[in-house]
């Protein structure tokens, strides 16, 4: 599904030079659920952007379901990922004036939908997340957890074919922590392609696979199930 070559990205501030990602290779499976985890500063967002192409590389190659993704015009891009991605990030950014429906029925309108087969879509993808009571809350009624939901919702409705998260509970306590997790991992259940940022073990340990980057190189990929078993060990 991705397929990342060689990839560079390095920040220039006047005469200070920051080396960001320094040479990643990475590929991604159809289905997979991967979590990508570091220390703060390890690159590990900057990475995921990339992969999102929501910033560009200073070096490297990144193929997407086979399309080389660098070489799109910024349009072809903004079209691609409207059709291809779904994004999930910390802050929730939901419209504060619109409804859950309507929160999640944005984008699929962007994409051509009339209204009521956006809104129908939009209504499946909060139900899909349990929110099947707070289809006409505005986020101001909504608790933190529940907003996230509704940005889930909003990156799903669409069936993109690759979720991206990055830190997707940050912002929650560990109850609604444990709900979004779980709904990522209903969603690769379902077949869903998830690439999620953390720096929680906890969580990424629910991934399939764990990809750790320090210092803007990776240095360990693991299956899950072992982390899961160390830490499991570990545990007194």
């Amino acid at each position: 599904m991705i397929e990342v070559r060689a990839l560079t990205k390095t920040f220039v501030t006047g005469e200070l030079i920051t080396p960001v990602l320094k040479g990643i290779d990475l590929t991604v499976k159809t289905g997979e659920f991967i979590a990508i985890m570091g220390r703060s500063g390890a690159g590990k967002s900057t990475l995921m952007y990339h992969m999102s192409l929501l910033d560009v590389p200073t070096s490297g190659s990144i193929f997407i379901d086979g399309v080389d993704a660098l070489s799109m015009n910024e349009s072809e891009k903004v079209r691609f990922r409207l059709r291809t991605f779904g994004y999930v990030f910390q802050e929730y950014a939901l419209l504060p004036e619109l409804n859950a429906i309507e929160n999640v029925a944005v984008p699929l309108l962007m994409q051509g939908l009339d209204r009521a087969s956006a809104e129908t879509r939009a209504a499946d993808a909060l139900i899909k997340v349990g929110l099947e009571k707070r289809l006409g809350s505005l986020p101001s009624k909504l608790s933190g957890g529940e907003q996230q939901r509704v940005a889930i919702a909003r990156a799903v409705a669409h069936t993109p074919s690759i979720l991206f998260a990055d830190e997707p509970t940050a912002n929650l306590d560990r109850e609604s922590s444990a709900s979004v997790l779980d709904i990522f991992q209903e969603l690769h259940a379902d077949g869903q392609t998830i690439i999620m940022v953390t720096h929680e073990d906890e969580y990424g340990a629910l991934a399939e696979r764990i990809v750790r980057i320090d210092d803007g190189k990776i240095v360990d990929t693991t299956q899950a199930s072992h982390a899961r078993s160390r830490r499991t060990h570990a545990q007194p």
